[in-house]
């Protein structure tokens, strides 16, 4: 095992329990044998409160993995009505594939959004922080730190997979979970006199007609995040995630870390994040393991 020359640690908030040990193993076996970087698995409720899993996991994947329950609350201002599995004029509501039983996919969007001070998570203690899914599966040896890598790098953070939509095009799903961001984004830079240097934005801020389809025609997405921490500090980040906390987008329209943490790099620092392109390739398959277990499971209490 090398010598752990940077401060950083993993971060999976998991409810498949029969994904987690799979994911895990393949993450050690592939990459952090190498450094053996703490692997905190949060989680809601009392998912992986069982000693005996906790042992049987710790031996089966032989990492250092540190189990941790974190809180949950739904917004109270935000009426039940509004809530994004109560929307069934969107197809992706109204066809079935996101109704009350994936609360906590919302709970977990909020997590992602507030990651870096989030309660019972120790994240101040480090420098870096490598999030990824427990669905996902390393499939070959990488042969970089990631750590290392974005340390040398001028983005404040990477991520392992980068989806440009000329590439791959968004499809109705992408959009009914994108609902209000436009109008958000707008809004959010013209209240703080923001000039964006980025051309994609500048144009967001120009009355067209088109404006609703040019925003998902270019709209770039990321996912699988390694973060410099300190980014989490500055005063334009905390603006960002205050105005996202309070525009009650998460829990009214599903919007995800994969599009807004892009628009705000995108707006603060003019750039996309590093793509580190270990999904293209072939190093990770993010849903490599979604065979085993499909949906994650939900929330015990949906009221809470």
């Amino acid at each position: 095992m090398q010598k752990q020359e940077f401060n950083g640690c993993i971060n999976i908030l998991s409810s498949r329990t029969r994904c987690l040990p799979i994911s895990i193993k393949s993450f050690q076996d592939k990459w952090n044998y190498r450094y053996n970087y703490p692997i905190y698995v949060h989680y809601f409720d009392d998912i992986y409160d069982n000693p005996i899993l906790q042992s049987e996991i710790l031996k089966f994947t032989k990492a250092d993995v540190r189990f941790i329950s974190v809180p949950y609350w739904t917004p109270s201002e935000i009426p039940e009505e509004e809530m994004f599995y109560n929307r069934k004029d969107l197809w992706y509501v109204k066809t079935g594939r996101f109704g009350p039983h994936r609360k906590g996919f919302l709970h977990m969007n909020r997590f992602y959004n507030n990651l870096y001070g989030y309660p019972n998570t120790e994240f101040e203690k480090y420098d870096y922080i490598f999030s990824f899914d427990d669905e996902s599966l390393f499939l070959k040896e990488v042969p970089y730190n990631f750590f290392e890598e974005i340390s040398r790098r001028p983005e404040p953070c990477g991520a392992i997979k980068i989806t440009h939509p000329h590439i791959k095009p968004p499809h109705q799903g992408n959009f009914d979970c994108r609902v209000g961001m436009l109008d958000f984004v707008v809004k959010y830079m013209k209240e703080n006199n923001i000039n964006p240097s980025v051309e994609f934005l500048q144009n967001l801020l120009v009355e067209r007609e088109d404006k609703e389809k040019y925003f998902h025609d270019n709209l770039v997405v990321a996912d699988s995040w390694v973060f410099k921490t300190d980014v989490f500090t500055t005063s334009e980040w905390k603006s960002w995630s205050s105005a996202v906390n309070d525009s009650g987008g998460i829990f009214k329209y599903r919007w995800g870390d994969c599009e807004l943490n892009v628009l705000f790099f995108l707006i603060y620092y003019g750039e996309l994040p590093y793509d580190f392109k270990t999904v293209d390739e072939g190093y990770h398959d993010q849903g490599g393991l979604r065979y085993v277990q499909d949906y994650a499971p939900s929330v015990k209490d949906f009221n809470r």
